[in-house]
């Protein structure tokens, strides 16, 4: 009996080696920029070009699909391989776009958005030209059309004013030595290192730390500004927090200055044991700040209410205006 060959399609086994050299290639750029071995633009370019073999993976494996359903023969294993491949691939370059969409604006956030603390070095990576054009056409093509298809201005507004309402300055009951003593002190509970300092030459002086840092997952660098300064009640503490990239981590720079607020709450809740002593929120600010009206505890003698009469005619005033009680 004559045997007819086996259909095999070609498309399969492409789908799976380009799919795993895409895999390869994602998982390859994360480790090394999480480990700091590649810079922003290389880490991008990476993802760009493991994502395009990512899609091409998937349509192989569409197409052999199609093939193997009208021709039938082998490749059904090979085709799903390589479309899990692809899939995988796609995760990294999804979560890094997609952050940089959703989060406009996000590399620079200050809890005094008119006169922020000051960032002594400019270190934002300047050899990125890739990541740098990309972020420009985002402000112009894309952020605006996601802005377009919320519900409304307002609704966009009110949820943006809602997520950073916490975010604003805070006031302790202390001076501002001992709160830049507590922010140091937080600083390395984080790990974060100190670059820059200005340390109080008095207690009541005005003060300010800066520190450096690396996100946890894909470690990019951020740098977080504290000023410390003289307030009405003790010290008034502004935070800063600012991205070198315009790539984004699962930790925010809002997050970030959460964080700075919540270690340097417990350094002082450690070191005085009573944080609602020391913490002043806005509504306790205007409650202390009304000035009080003393009254006066000294006895006052009570004034007549009338003008006293005396019965002696001698003694009364005289009808003359001129005339006076010498004249004989």
């Amino acid at each position: 009996m004559k045997q007819y060959a086996v259909y095999k399609t070609a498309s399969a086994p492409v789908s799976r080696t380009i799919g795993a050299i895409a895999l390869a290639i994602a998982l390859t750029a994360f480790v090394a920029k999480r480990f700091g071995l590649v810079d922003a633009d290389v880490f991008v370019l990476s993802l760009t070009c493991a994502a395009i073999l990512a899609i091409v993976a998937i349509v192989a494996a569409l197409a052999a699909f199609q093939r193997i359903w009208s021709y039938g023969g082998p490749g059904v294993s090979e085709a799903l391989i390589g479309t899990f491949f692809g899939v995988l691939a796609l995760v990294p370059p999804s979560i890094v776009i997609g952050t940089l969409v959703a989060s406009p604006g996000a590399n620079d956030i200050s809890t005094d958005k008119i006169d922020p603390p000051e960032l002594k070095s400019e270190k934002i990576a300047s050899s990125q030209p890739f990541l740098n054009w990309a972020t420009v056409k985002l402000e112009e093509n894309v952020w605006p059309l996601v802005s377009g298809l919320s519900i409304s201005p307002s609704s966009q507004g009110r949820d943006l004013s809602r997520n950073s309402a916490d975010i604003v300055p805070r006031r302790y009951r202390i001076a501002p030595g001992q709160l830049h003593v507590a922010g140091a002190k937080a600083l390395e509970n984080l790990n974060w290192t100190v670059v820059d300092e200005l340390p109080p030459d008095l207690l009541d002086a005005a003060t300010r730390l800066q520190a450096e840092g690396v996100t946890r997952y894909l470690g990019l660098k951020f740098d977080v500004a504290l000023r410390i300064r003289p307030d009405q009640v003790g010290a008034l503490l502004d935070v800063r927090s600012r991205s070198r990239t315009p790539l984004q981590d699962l930790s925010t720079n809002a997050g970030q200055i959460r964080t700075v607020f919540a270690e340097i709450d417990r350094v002082l809740l450690e070191t005085y044991g009573d944080l609602a002593r020391l913490s002043v929120e806005e509504g306790e600010l205007e409650d202390e700040l009304t000035p009080e009206i003393v009254e006066d505890p000294r006895e006052v003698v009570p004034l007549p209410g009338f003008k006293p009469y005396f019965g002696d005619d001698e003694l009364s005033a005289p009808d003359d205006p001129d005339a006076t009680d010498l004249e004989g």
